[in-house]
């Protein structure tokens, strides 16, 4: 029997949901943060995806032989464990400086890391999450 070893990465954006994983369109099971899990599987070939609400890793492709364990790496998509933290600073940095110093331009730097957050989550939401072999 072979193996499907999934490796989540440990991150900020997603860490209290699970990752829904599936294997030739069944779902097999979950994945939390940081977590990594075995999924038994046949020899041959096999299409391996992750799922998180309306949001999707690209399918992947492996050819698994028998008795074989194959490493794949699952996490948010790239740079997402730094959007979230820096979205959240700027506004910190525009409230304080907005009423300590008058000085309103940080409100201007939550636009451009809003609109890659909110495209993740719509149009590239089939690439919200990564998975790739390792």
């Amino acid at each position: 029997m072979a193996t499907i070893r999934l490796i989540r990465t440990n991150e900020f954006n997603n860490r209290m949901r699970d990752y829904k994983i599936f294997i030739d369109g069944h779902q097999v099971g979950t994945i939390a943060n940081g977590e990594t899990k075995e999924f038994p599987a046949s020899a041959g070939k096999h299409t391996v995806i992750a799922k998180i609400d309306w949001c999707s890793s690209p399918q992947i492709s492996i050819d698994l032989h028998e008795n074989q364990t194959k490493n794949l790496q699952v996490g948010g998509f790239v740079n997402g464990q730094f959007l979230m933290p820096m979205l959240f600073g700027i506004i910190l940095l525009h409230s304080a400086f907005s009423i300590f110093a008058e000085f309103e331009y940080f409100k201007y730097l939550v636009v451009p890391v809003f609109i890659l957050l909110f495209y993740n989550i719509t149009l590239g939401r089939k690439a919200y999450l990564t998975i790739t072999e390792v």
